[in-house]
């Protein structure tokens, strides 16, 4: 039980520093967000910013990529 709770620990730490670092890129990423709207006409950039859908792609793919990175290292220990 007591390595359960550490994973699930682990995992929501994980979400955790996913929040401020996918606002932080979802930003940065803003000449893709612009490109995707101008060639694909997928609404991507407004008034204030890159779109919601954008926010939650970036969130998305970092908690996947660090559960994953995660649950190999848990995986070879």
């Amino acid at each position: 039980m007591k390595t359960a709770s550490r994973h699930l620990a682990v995992a929501f730490g994980i979400a955790a520093v996913c929040l401020p670092a996918a606002f932080l890129l979802t930003f940065l990423l803003l000449p893709l967000w612009s490109w995707i709207e101008a060639n694909y006409k997928i609404e991507s950039v407004g008034h204030s910013g890159p779109a919601d859908w954008c926010f939650w792609a970036v969130y998305s793919l970092l908690a996947v990529v660090g559960l994953g990175v995660s649950a190999l290292r848990a995986r070879r220990k």
